[in-house]
């Protein structure tokens, strides 16, 4: 299976071997311009996939099918993220 990485995972989270109750969010992203022209279901979408990639070190898989049930959510649109630079390959 082909998995994303979280940009910047390990700069921004300091929880290196167990699984956090929660992540950072920094106040920054609301600054960040990439971040700014997502729409707005995007935007939630990777929030979630940063709770996600919490729990496995920073990674999620590419597989949209498996994150929409896992994440309770439709129309993830992994490949924006990716373009956007918040998803790595």
């Amino acid at each position: 299976m082909k998995f994303l990485k979280v940009k910047n995972w390990e700069q921004f989270q300091h929880y290196k071997k167990r699984s956090p109750p929660w992540i950072k969010l920094h106040r920054t992203l609301l600054d960040d311009y990439e971040f700014c022209g997502l729409p707005d279901a995007a935007k939630g979408h990777l929030l979630l996939l940063w709770l996600y990639a919490s729990q496995h070190a920073g990674k999620v898989p590419f597989d949209v099918a498996f994150l929409e049930r896992k994440l309770s959510c439709t129309n993830i649109d992994l490949d924006a993220l990716v373009a956007a630079g918040f998803l790595v390959c």
